[in-house]
């Protein structure tokens, strides 16, 4: 009886193998095991570590050490050889054993780079693998390459050595470099926000990913190439640390996480649509069909008195509800990010309220907003922030560098020393992007060649004291001309100035300002209203839902939609400059000019842009080098 089960176990098995190989006989290992040695040819070894006795998880154990026996067996280490040899009935000799007293002799492995490699016991993995176990016990012999930063997987495979040198983690194992430090960064943030929950941090990680490698198998996603590591750091992202969520619920988000797993593996990239004003008609793609109203919803991080971003947007927001009157319901959230709960549940409750499409309107709620989309795939969900390519999220934001490359035109023509202030902006602990102050010293070369930037950053925008050291440390390095950030702490600015956000200023060798040149200000009514009415008209496809070839979408919107200006002081700056400046807004508005056209070079002398080369807007929008001609007066 036992023989009869035996073979008709090998059979089956046997089946198995060959249907694997047929299906892989293109692969390079035509669907045969993988070779150790073949893998590791040209791989420099620092040499082997006995690691000694360990439960070694099945799913882990791809291959074999040497070629002897890759041909027996097929890549998913189903037998492949006749019934009748040799082989074959020592398999099954050992299937026999197996269903009496289970396999006991430990097997031999080489681990390379978190995967295993046979060297004795290939029929006893095999029969395990067939009978569907989890893990074999074996003695463990780590093969240990050479570090190279160049080799993503080797990058990987450090991250982990370099915290656990056992390397026995539940099966938990990354494609993308930099996770496993994310993860347990995760984990340590999950333990010191929650005190009650005991264990180390290993310990918890490894519990967290066997529920949601768990949760992952049953949600049965389609088309996702993502190692359950690598999708456990996307999952805490968005839903937070899962330790104690149940089941149900985790199965739930990570079916909703889908579009964001995609992005994550590399499937969805995001798209741009650098729009003006006819090039929004592009993304039209269905017929008119006039809505008799649009409720649209609005979360803010803070209030229109005390924060310049939420005041530009709602000024924008009330013309286009008055234009609209009876068409458009709007709902507003201000305060998103001290709502009870934090911005996820402001932004709940502005779901309840069921809005055709919910703006988010500051980078700070990108995270939560990001969610709701996930969790809300009807509901077209726009963040104002600058594009983020490991986001399922649409976004939209101006393209700031055409007004900053403006207002470096006419600084560059009114400097009489040659060198000109800017006056930047960045948060602590945020990557600083640089398009800005470039695009800035980019414009003012174009009038004078020679001409010189000298940045500083302020640490806070609405400490006046900072405003007045930036404007004294630019003086004293030689600036005339300097582009000032207004501080939304400022009555004056907000009461004087109420659309602008920085002036450009005549400075004195004290860092006293003489007196303005020009204005730079948002309007955002133009981009509410394109999308409103669009919406109301029945001509915007995006808020049917039909994102261009199901990808994210960042709108970046110019100087020719009118979102942005700069004003002049005529009577500061005279005539002849004033003309100056609107040809070169023409120039832009017509896309006749780009200010990053190459050649540019950084201030390293590396040639960032090729001469009659722009580039695309994402590229520009993560610059972190400077332009050649620019100083850092407090670099960050």
């Amino acid at each position: 009886m036992a023989e009869q089960d035996s073979r008709s176990a090998y059979l089956s098995a046997r089946r198995m193998g060959r249907r694997f190989v047929s299906e892989h006989e293109r692969e390079a290992t035509k669907g045969y095991l993988p070779v150790l040695e073949d893998i590791m040819r040209g791989v420099v070894v620092l040499g082997e570590i006995n690691l000694g006795y360990h439960e070694i998880p099945l799913d882990r154990v791809v291959g074999t050490r040497t070629a002897a026996r890759s041909n027996s067996f097929a890549g998913n280490f189903m037998p492949l050889l006749a019934d009748d040899t040799e082989f074959a009935i020592k398999w099954k000799k050992v299937y026999e054993s197996q269903l009496v007293e289970g396999i006991r002799e430990p097997i031999k492995v080489y681990e390379y780079l978190g995967r295993y490699y046979a060297l004795e016991g290939n029929k006893r993995i095999s029969i395990l693998k067939y009978v569907g176990a989890a893990s074999i016990y074996g003695n463990v012999i780590r093969l240990l390459p050479e570090r190279n930063e160049d080799d993503d997987e080797i990058s990987v495979y450090y991250e982990f050595l370099d915290y656990d040198k056992k390397l026995f983690l539940d099966d938990l194992w990354f494609h993308r470099r930099g996770n496993f430090t994310l993860l347990t960064r995760q984990t340590e943030d999950y333990l010191a926000k929650h005190r009650e929950v005991n264990g180390s941090v290993e310990d918890i990680m490894t519990t967290t990913h066997r529920r949601f490698r768990e949760a992952f198998r049953v949600a049965k996603l389609e088309d996702i190439d993502l190692t359950t590591g690598d999708a456990l750091v996307e999952y805490i992202k968005i839903f937070g640390y899962p330790y104690s969520e149940n089941q149900v619920d985790m199965i739930r988000n990570i079916r909703n996480a889908k579009a964001q797993f995609l992005v994550a593996e590399g499937v969805r990239r995001r798209d741009t649509v650098e729009i003006s004003a006819s090039e929004v008609e592009q993304v039209q793609t269905r017929g008119r069909v006039r809505r008799s109203q649009i409720r649209a919803a609005f979360a803010f991080d803070d209030d229109a008195e005390t924060n310049l971003f939420t005041r530009w947007h709602t000024l924008g927001i009330d013309r286009v509800e008055k234009k609209y009157k009876d068409n458009l319901v709007v709902d507003r959230l201000f305060h998103a990010n001290t709502f009870p709960g934090g911005p996820y549940e402001a932004l709940r409750s502005l779901v309840e309220k069921k809005p055709d499409v919910l703006f988010t309107t500051s980078p700070t709620l990108s995270d939560a907003s990001l969610r709701i989309a996930l969790e809300n795939p009807r509901m077209i969900v726009l963040n104002c922030d600058l594009p983020k390519e490991g986001k399922n999220l649409n976004t939209y934001f101006s393209k700031m560098f055409d007004l900053t490359f403006l207002c470096g035109v006419l600084a560059g023509a009114m400097s009489r020393s040659g060198v000109v202030g800017y006056m930047d902006y960045a948060a602590w602990g945020e990557q600083r992007t640089t398009y800005e102050i470039n695009a800035y010293a980019l414009g003012a070369r174009l009038i004078n060649p020679r001409a010189r930037t000298v940045g500083y950053t302020l640490r806070g925008i609405n400490r006046w004291d900072e405003h007045d050291k930036a404007r004294r440390t630019m003086a004293e390095h030689g600036a005339d001309v300097a582009f000032c950030r207004h501080s939304p702490d400022n009555p004056l600015d907000r009461t004087a100035f109420p659309e602008i956000y920085a002036q450009l200023y005549a400075i004195s060798p004290e860092g006293y300002t003489l007196e303005s040149y020009a204005g730079a200000s948002f309007d955002w009514e133009h981009f509410y209203d394109k999308v409103i009415g669009d919406a109301i008209e029945g001509r915007t496809a995006l808020l049917e839902g039909r994102h261009l070839n199901g990808n994210p979408i960042h709108f970046g919107w110019g100087l020719s939609t009118g979102i942005m200006d700069i004003y002049t002081v005529n009577a500061a700056i005279g005539e002849r400059a004033g003309r100056l400046l609107d040809i070169f807004r023409d120039l832009i508005r017509e896309n006749r000019l780009h200010p990053f056209e190459g050649p540019v070079w950084d201030d390293q002398g590396i040639l960032r842009i090729d001469h009659g080369v722009v580039p695309p807007l994402l590229e520009i929008q993560r610059m972190t080098w400077q332009e050649s001609a620019i100083s850092e007066l407090n670099p960050q």
